[in-house]
Parts: structure tokens; C-alpha cells; sequence
């Protein structure tokens, strides 16, 4: 089978070599040139290179058509989803294809196919629908469509607040990319959740439900965040339903959500798995590596059990992550102290170079972070209590001189 993978990830990370076996299937990598760059050299496959300038789609389907058929269409990044759906429908290749992908990637056609459901999403309007008299009172969230990671996120005081705000880029903006771009949501106050899983043909093959310490919108704002792993089995059953009611059959997801007073509300998913350590939490604690499962079972047309363990690790784990583009490209200092780092609790970290510019846009990946790592115990409430005494002892402090020698 041919087998054309859209990789935009950092190859070393996603097991491509272990899920596909590259003697048996003839596997074309097309990405841009930077992640194309990254692909060992003797792994038989061949590469096609995109202007990351231009829609990926449309740059490959011309090509394709001079040099397929294609069995399979992999796509592991967020932005490649719908490119890869779009190839699926073109080519009559199996997966996921249009109409399924815009229910993973824009968050008013998410809601909107979920409270048709009859599941609990906040109240919300395209930002081009929004109307001057509130509609809901307090907090009020305005953020883009089609963004991961609250990026791009405003959270207002009130309605009223974020009207104001939506009209003055509304003037900015005459061709009105905003409006339509940008959807308007009420706040619900609870503990914000992340379920993380892989469903094959309906049914979950494995689910796992892990709490945030702190809040991604957090994160932006330039505060550490982290999460953890708990038991949870309602919650996970209540995102797999979610899943399924935007027509999720076979996909990895990573879905958040608001645990209210009431129970939970939807926020947000995506057909892809979660940043940063995410995947690894996952595979130490039940055996499964999510890209891994997801690919193979893609190929084989059926359920890669070989990639499944029988039992879970005792263990829970949780993740926490210092963000970098608050400090705008200098340099950083982390100070940890020494029993932290000597901790039986911390599984793994990484700490950036103290001579080495922080990056100035969004990422969530560990190497791009001034301190970042995995923990683990027996007891998940622990773990939460050991990440917020992290975050009230570990200082990072700019090197600002080292900008202006």
C-alpha cells in the first residue's frame, strides 16, 4: 500500500517507523522543508516538500494525482487534519473526510452539533452574530474558531466588555475575517478537565481523564500550568459520548472540559493528541503510545492490539510546563530547588540552556519551554499538591543582559 503521511511533527516523537513497516508499504512523507529534514537517512520512504506559505491541500492534490493512488492519508498535527480530509474525499481514500474534520477543528460547528445533541456546551455567537444586549451575564470569552492551546484567547468581565471589543477589531477589520473567524462564549466557572484517548470503529481503546492545575489561558498569559491524571471513569465516558455525537468513529482525541456545579460542560476538542508530555503520560501508565496506535490500525484496517498492554501501571502521572514567549526571545534563569529536582516524584525534565533566546510564539513543546516535566505517584491528589508547591518555589528571571551585550 502507499502510504502518504502530512508531517508537521518532529519525527523522533511520533513512531512512524515502529506503527508502519516501511519494507512492506511504500510511505511518502510531504511536509515543509524543516520536519521533512528530520527524517533519518536509510528509512525507505520518499518526500515531497509544501510551501508551509501556501494551503497545504492545494499544493498536494495536483501531486498526487501525477503520483498516486494512495491507500492512507496520516495526519498527526492539528493544522493537517482538515488537509488530510480534504485529500480523503478528493481520492476516495478511506478516513476521516470533510464533513466529520470541521466538527474537530471549528469550535461554533463543535457546539453546535453538541447542544443538537442535547450536550451541555456554554452559550455562544459567532463573533459576526453577536448582538449589543447580553445574552448571558458575567465572564464572557472571546477566541478564535479554529486555534488549540487558548491561543489567541480574550477573557472580559462581562458581555458588555467583550461586545465593545468585538466591535472595535469588527472596524479594524473591514473585510471581515474577524467576524467570522472569532465566536463569542459565556465562562463557566469550574475546574477545567482534559480526556485524552483513541477510539477504533466507536468503541474506546483506551480513555483517560486528567485535571489541570492552573488553566491553559493561564499558560498564555505567561503562568507555569500542569495536569494530572485521575480515575474518572464518568467523566471519560461523557467525552467518548461527546466524540462519537460530532461522528468520531476511529480517531485519537483530545477533548476539554468545565466541571461545573452541575456536572460537566463541552469546551473544546481536537482529532489529534494532546501537547507536550501528554502522550507519554499515556504510555507509561497504560503501555500505549496514542500516534502509534492510531497509525497502525489506520493501515491494517482493523485494531493494532499488538500495540496494547493488559494492565495499567499502579502509577498516575501528570505533567507541568513553564511557558517562554512572556519573555520575548531572552534568555532565562530557572532556579529549582535542589529537593525538587531530587524528588522521587519528578520522572523526567527539561530545563533551556540559561545562554539560549526563548522562543517568542506559542509552543507547548518541552524544548522550547524554560522548565518543563513528568511526575508520577500512586496517590493523583499528591501529584496536585507537589505541582502547586512547584509553582510557588521555582523562579524564572530573564538575562536581559545578555540581549543588550
Amino acid at each position: 500500500m502507499r502510504v502518504l503521511v502530512l508531517h508537521q511533527n518532529k519525527f523522533e516523537r511520533m513512531g512512524y517507523d515502529i506503527a508502519i513497516d516501511h519494507d512492506v508499504h511504500d510511505v511518502v512523507y510531504a511536509g515543509a522543508k524543516e520536519y521533512v529534514a528530520g527524517i533519518p537517512a536509510g528509512l525507505r520512504c520518499e518526500t515531497v516538500v509544501w510551501d508551509p506559505a501556501l494551503p497545504v491541500a492545494e499544493q498536494l492534490i495536483p501531486w498526487v494525482k501525477e503520483h498516486g493512488p494512495f491507500g492512507r492519508v496520516i495526519a498527526r498535527h492539528e493544522k493537517t487534519i482538515m488537509p488530510a480530509a480534504v485529500l480523503r474525499a478528493e481520492f476516495g481514500i478511506p478516513g476521516m473526510l470533510p464533513a466529520e474534520a470541521i466538527n474537530f477543528r471549528d469550535k461554533v460547528a463543535m457546539k453546535r452539533t453538541l447542544a443538537a445533541a442535547g450536550i451541555r456546551v456554554p452559550r455562544f455567537r459567532k463573533a459576526g452574530e453577536i448582538a449589543p444586549e447580553a445574552e448571558w451575564a458575567g465572564k464572557t470569552i472571546v477566541k478564535p474558531r479554529d486555534e488549540g492551546g487558548s491561543q489567541g484567547v480574550e477573557l472580559f468581565a462581562t458581555y458588555q466588555d467583550a461586545y465593545a471589543f468585538v466591535e472595535e477589531q469588527r472596524a479594524k477589520d473591514p473585510d471581515g475575517s474577524f467576524a467570522d473567524r472569532y465566536e463569542v462564549e459565556e465562562f463557566l466557572e469550574g475546574p477545567i478537565w482534559h480526556v485524552d484517548g483513541f477510539l477504533h470503529e466507536g468503541r474506546p481503546a483506551v480513555v483517560q481523564a486528567s485535571q489541570y492545575v492552573g488553566v491553559p489561558l493561564d499558560f498564555e498569559h505567561g503562568q507555569p500550568i500542569g495536569s494530572v491524571q485521575h480515575p474518572k471513569p464518568e467523566l471519560e465516558a461523557w467525552a467518548v459520548e461527546c466524540v462519537r455525537a460530532l461522528g468520531g468513529r476511529t480517531l485519537t482525541f483530545h477533548l476539554e472540559a468545565i466541571m461545573t456545579d452541575s456536572g460537566p460542560a463541552f469546551m473544546e476538542v481536537a482529532a489529534r493528541c494532546g501537547g507536550s508530555y501528554i502522550v507519554e503520560t499515556l504510555e507509561r501508565k497504560y503501555g500505549i503510545n496514542l500516534h502509534v496506535l492510531d497509525m497502525a490500525s489506520d493501515v491494517d484496517g482493523r485494531l493494532a492490539t499488538r500495540f496494547l498492554r493488559a494492565e495499567p501501571a499502579p502509577e498516575w502521572f501528570g505533567i507541568f510546563l513553564y511557558p517562554g514567549r512572556r519573555y520575548r526571545g531572552a534568555p532565562v534563569e530557572v532556579s529549582v530547588p535542589a529537593e525538587r529536582l531530587r524528588d522521587r516524584r519528578l520522572v523526567a525534565h527539561t530545563m533551556r540552556d540559561p545562554h539560549t533566546p526563548t522562543r517568542t510564539s506559542h509552543s507547548y513543546r518541552p524544548e522550547d519551554l524554560p522548565f518543563s516535566g513528568l511526575v508520577t505517584d500512586t496517590d493523583p491528589e499528591a501529584l496536585d499538591e507537589w505541582l502547586r508547591g512547584l509553582f510557588g518555589e521555582v523562579t524564572v528571571t530573564p538575562r536581559s543582559e545578555e540581549m543588550s551585550s
